[in-house]
């Protein structure tokens, strides 16, 4: 694996009722240089590979938990690693030519308290 880290990629999702609101700009997410489908896919036989990847998932979805605080994944949601693994098996299969780490984007959406974000004051 090429340069794991530091390297940020600009995702914008255009999905109606998803977490990101569609007046707010794109979301900076730092992750791994290659993020695609097939580098997940590819990644089954390096299990140090799937743990950095899992571990990877976990801070994302603690780091939405903080910026969230009132919609939150609770801790009881979060899939245990096999479970994890499958979803996002399962997103890839679905949507080959978009990067694993958007699975992580469904996960929350999925998995969080309110399944619809509250607008926020001002906005």
């Amino acid at each position: 694996m090429k340069k794991l880290l530091n390297k940020t990629i600009w995702f914008v999702f255009l999905m109606s009722g998803s977490a990101l609101a569609e007046d707010q700009p794109p979301l900076a997410v730092f992750s791994y240089e290659d993020t695609s489908c097939g580098v997940w896919v590819k990644s089954t036989e390096k299990e140090w590979a799937r743990a950095q990847y899992l571990s990877w998932f976990r801070g994302f979805v603690s780091g939405y938990n903080f910026g969230n605080p009132g919609n939150q994944v609770p801790i009881g949601r979060m899939p245990d690693e096999q479970t994890l693994y499958l979803f996002i098996d399962k997103y890839c299969r679905e949507n080959p030519l978009n990067p694993f780490v958007s699975a992580a984007f469904k996960l929350v959406e999925e998995s969080r308290i309110n399944q619809t974000p509250k607008k926020q004051k001002g906005r």
